[in-house]
């Protein structure tokens, strides 16, 4: 015959389990789902995504003049370590801020768009299906106000 401190016992055994087994399966779940940096093919696939895009940057008749004298290595060095740690690499960023990396260019509303449609190419080139080309998207107009000069206006 059991006591109710054993039933008690049981009910607190059982819940503890439960409680247990609902953690490993949100944990399991999350570790589940990759990162947009393991999406994009880490920091290979984001190097190759970066290079692409910066061709067609150069390629571009509306954009191509800012990438004339550009150290093409070093640019693409620093937006692969940049877009690496803003996707969830392991990497930090040590560079500079969107808003001082871009202040002098004056760049307009019709240049970023041309900017995030080669990126958006660059993705389909390299397979990126339509929920990382959305996230990437997200991300880059979360950036827009640093690009553009007028975060925090």
């Amino acid at each position: 015959m059991s006591s109710p401190l054993s039933g008690q016992r049981l009910m607190l055994v059982l819940a503890v389990i439960f409680s247990f087994g609902m953690q490993v399966s949100v944990a399991d779940e999350a570790a589940a789902t990759p990162s947009l940096y393991d999406r994009l093919g880490g920091w290979d696939g984001i190097d190759r995504i970066v290079r692409d895009t910066v061709a067609l940057h150069q390629a571009n008749d509306d954009i191509g003049h800012y990438f004339t004298d550009v150290d093409v290595e070093q640019l693409v060095a620093h937006v692969t370590a940049f877009f690496a740690a803003g996707t969830g690499g392991p990497n930090k960023y040590e560079g500079r801020d969107m808003t001082t990396t871009h202040a002098s260019m004056g760049l307009t509303d019709e240049d970023f768009d041309s900017a995030v449609a080669d990126i958006m190419k660059s993705l389909e080139k390299n397979g990126k299906d339509a929920s990382v080309r959305a996230d990437v998207t997200t991300i880059l107009y979360s950036l827009k106000p640093g690009v553009m000069g007028t975060a925090g206006t």
